[in-house]
């Protein structure tokens, strides 16, 4: 094994203890469990009280997929503050002694907190279509499916996670980092879509926003969307971001 690879994996189980130990991605992990599975459980009861509201082809794996933007958020704004947190404290300055290969380092915690994110996020979605089963059974839950769907949605939170990683490493400030990030995603894409220019839509069409609906629901701005467009958007999104954030951190002092 060589040299690279022992300090990679030293500084992946020094990046996973450090996510644990701080604070608030406990608080945003608890918060986006509660908000996932409650709407799944919402979603199950109102199946139930009036299954005859429900589509034929529908199974629990769709009613979990609606659960998936709230799972979504929660990723994003778990993997901005990760990724920050110790730029706020000063700790990254005893981080880098301790890792002075800084490409490193951004490979570590980017892995650790894409990984941690997104296993978190599927496992959610998950969740949430037991529950909606568990309500109304007839909707069935085949394996199949279930694969196909949350291949889809970790790939999306994979992609947003390292979009939130990268932005939180380009600006190094965990409020820059929520603000950009949900802008993006969140904010910017319905609202130019909402605009009646074309050249605003075609903008929201582009964005990472645009591409995570239409890979979670398979509805956006522009007609001319596709799954190939939407994923190499979304991509192209993440490494972008990642690109700027890494060569930030390997370029200028931690401190600047």
């Amino acid at each position: 094994m060589s040299a690279t690879t022992v300090l990679l994996a030293r500084t992946g189980r020094a990046e996973w203890g450090r996510v644990w130990s701080v604070r608030s991605s406990w608080i945003f992990a608890l918060v986006t469990a509660v908000a996932v599975v409650g709407l799944g459980t919402i979603i199950g009861f109102d199946s139930a009280d009036d299954p005859s509201g429900v589509p034929a082809d529908v199974s629990a794996w769709d009613g979990g997929r609606l659960t998936g933007m709230f799972a979504l958020f929660g990723i994003l704004a778990m993997s901005v503050v990760a990724s920050t947190a110790d730029y706020g404290t000063g700790g990254i300055v005893p981080t880098l002694q301790w890792t002075p290969r800084r490409g490193v380092l951004v490979a570590a915690r980017t892995g650790v907190i894409v990984a941690t994110t997104t296993l978190l996020g599927v496992l959610l979605v998950a969740a949430a279509s037991v529950v909606v089963w568990a309500c109304l059974p007839e909707l069935g839950l085949p394996v199949s499916e279930g694969a196909e769907t949350l291949g889809g949605l970790g790939l999306v939170y994979a992609c947003g996670a390292v979009l939130a990683v990268g932005l939180g490493l380009l600006l190094r400030s965990t409020a820059g980092g929520l603000v950009s990030v949900i802008a993006l995603v969140l904010v910017l894409p319905p609202l130019l879509a909402q605009l009646p220019y074309d050249w605003a839509v075609e903008i929201s069409a582009h964005m990472p926003g645009s591409a995570a609906l239409y890979l979670i629901f398979g509805e956006g701005p522009s007609d001319d969307m596709t799954t190939a467009s939407t994923r190499l958007t979304l991509g192209a999104w993440a490494v972008t971001a990642l690109s700027a954030g890494g060569l930030r951190l390997l370029r200028t002092d931690a401190n600047r």
